[in-house]
């Protein structure tokens, strides 16, 4: 058993519990070597970085727009208030981030888009009407709706997005 940034790993020889997934013990084999090879050496060089981060960018910004407009707009708010959070030391950014803290994060995304819930139809981007699918009656409404299930994922996925390019950039900017 081994230890990095705080995860323990099982040696090799012992069977994970997703060994039965198709190509997972050849995924695994994969970051293996690359870990094996990964040393002090394999920094990054900044404009390197800055392209890699263009290009994920890119990426990132297809599914963006392929995203629900519901959906593309709790990502906006979400983003927004994330900009809060970006700093070093951050507790986004610490190896187990508090869920405290990501759920009062969900809560004001929440406050600015609750108008979602609240509005038994909503208007389409030609002008007509239909029925929300996110409406909830009042007295229905907690922390477990549908539309705040929806903020809660498009959230962890951006923080993902943000720890994974924080990480890259600690790779370039690491003891500078």
């Amino acid at each position: 058993m081994w230890v990095k940034a705080g995860i323990v790993f099982m040696e090799k020889q012992q069977k994970s519990q997703f060994d039965w997934l198709p190509g997972f013990q050849e995924m695994t084999a994969c970051q293996e070597e690359k870990e094996e090879t990964e040393t002090m050496q394999d920094l990054l060089a900044p404009e390197r970085l800055q392209k890699e981060e263009q290009e994920y960018w890119k990426d990132y910004e297809y599914f963006l727009q392929k995203m629900p407009f519901v959906a593309r707009e709790i990502w906006a708010v979400a983003d927004a208030l994330l900009d809060r959070y970006e700093y070093a030391g951050s507790s986004l950014y610490v190896p187990y981030p508090d869920e405290v803290t990501i759920l009062k994060i969900a809560d004001m995304v929440y406050d600015k888009l609750k108008y979602h819930e609240t509005e038994p139809d909503m208007q389409n981007g030609d002008g007509s009407r239909e029925a929300n699918p996110y409406y909830v009656k009042e007295e229905l409404r907690d922390s477990r709706t549908p539309f705040r299930n929806l903020i809660v994922v498009i959230l962890y996925g951006t923080i993902a997005y943000r720890r994974q390019r924080y990480q890259r950039r600690q790779k370039v900017f690491h003891n500078r």
